[in-house]
């Protein structure tokens, strides 16, 4: 009772100093506290991340809400491989063998129509492996990532489809799609090896197209797009899957490999880049996404992904949005070859394909293919509306 009598100035200091729990559980469990809840979390807020109450105090703020996106950013960072120890480590393994693997990896999870969230859950663990462990035959490689992808599969799966699941996981089924290089003895010990290797708290740790989904909730909720403006968080989708395929964007946060494909989709059909709105829920500010900004449009320049490219093309060059036909036509421009020439917003007034001088789709011959300098890597559950 003392305390409660302490004055509110006084009360906000002591509570904000507390663990999140702790917060959390004296807010809830005593009604003449709760009236203190605002203030409580943005005192937490600002203790802990000074530099972070601008954007969180934009009207509309929600601050337990902004303590929760910070903390998950801060968690990330022991969930990124070192990119500097992949590099040292391997000596048989290229980044260049590295990037046929995932690009192998994504074309599988594409086959076997798995949610599109495995493959970056089965990506982070192969790069924890290559940070820490010397492949020494690259004949064994396809394995690693054979079993990588199963070790996801096995993390992600959902009670409602155990059967199903469970015949996607036979170690027949990985052998199969490596023509017979391994046996399904040889599949069910690499798995062991990766289920054993990689810590929980990477297991449980949100992937790249997580926070990619949670940042396009957010998006169409604040009405910065309208849900039906698919082709902007499609080509997203498509940048952050391509950023697999570069070793270096392995060791970005997936929340911020998430935010700048997004602010580069949205800047490429003429939206504001990164309003306030997502400023406040991702808790980047603008300039901080610049960087890896100009790596994923590199990215789109230089990677030919020519298994990959195709994919994402043959996915939607039947779409669904007739009243965004220009807008998906300069999309499946952008996913068909290795090209800088269709990101560019378009000029006011006209639409993305008008604005390139043609609004045709290259023949599936095209060079390239289908279907998504950043700062320096670090060596160190949200909404689900689309797929």
């Amino acid at each position: 009772m003392r305390f409660l009598s302490l004055p509110d100035e006084l009360l906000i200091e002591i509570l904000s100093r507390l663990p999140a729990q702790a917060i959390a559980s004296s807010l809830s469990s005593c009604r003449a506290l709760h009236a203190q809840s605002a203030a409580v979390w943005q005192a937490a807020c600002s203790r802990r991340w000074p530099q972070w109450a601008a954007i969180a105090a934009e009207p509309g703020a929600q601050w337990r809400r902004q303590y929760e996106l910070l903390s998950l950013r801060e968690a990330e960072a022991g969930c990124l491989p070192s990119v500097a120890a992949i590099r040292k480590v391997q000596k048989s393994v290229t980044e260049r063998h590295r990037s046929i693997l995932t690009e192998w990896l994504c074309e599988v999870s594409f086959d076997w129509d798995l949610d599109s969230t495995v493959v970056f859950k089965a990506v982070a663990y192969l790069d924890h492996y290559l940070s820490t462990h010397a492949v020494e035959q690259l004949s064994r490689f396809q394995l690693l990532g054979l079993a990588c992808l199963r070790a996801a599969m096995g993390d992600a799966r959902k009670p409602a489809a155990l059967d199903e699941h469970a015949k996607k996981m036979d170690p027949a089924n990985f052998a199969y799609i490596s023509d017979d290089t391994y046996t399904a003895d040889e599949v069910e010990a690499q798995t062991q090896v990766i289920v054993g290797l990689v810590p929980e708290h990477l297991k449980r740790s949100p992937n790249t197209k997580m926070f990619l989904r949670s940042f396009w909730y957010r998006a169409t909720l604040k009405e910065v797009v309208h849900a039906d403006e698919m082709h902007i968080y499609t080509l997203a989708s498509f940048f952050v899957q391509l950023a697999l395929l570069d070793t270096a964007c392995s060791g970005y946060a997936p929340s911020l490999l998430a935010a700048a494909a997004l602010s580069v989709s949205l800047e490429a059909y003429g939206k504001q880049p990164w309003p306030v709105v997502l400023q406040q829920f991702g808790s980047y500010l603008p300039a901080e996404l610049e960087p890896v900004k100009r790596r994923l449009a590199d990215l789109q320049a230089t990677q030919a992904a020519e298994q990959l490219r195709p994919i994402w093309r043959g996915l939607h060059e039947q779409h669904s949005y007739p009243e965004y036909e220009a807008e998906w036509r300069r999309a499946i421009l952008i996913f068909s070859c290795a090209s800088r020439a269709h990101l560019a917003p378009p000029p006011s007034g006209c639409d993305g394909t008008a604005a390139q001088g043609s609004s045709a789709v290259p023949s599936s011959g095209s060079a390239g293919t289908d279907s998504p300098a950043a700062p320096a890597p670090q060596d160190t559950a949200t909404p689900m509306l689309v797929d």
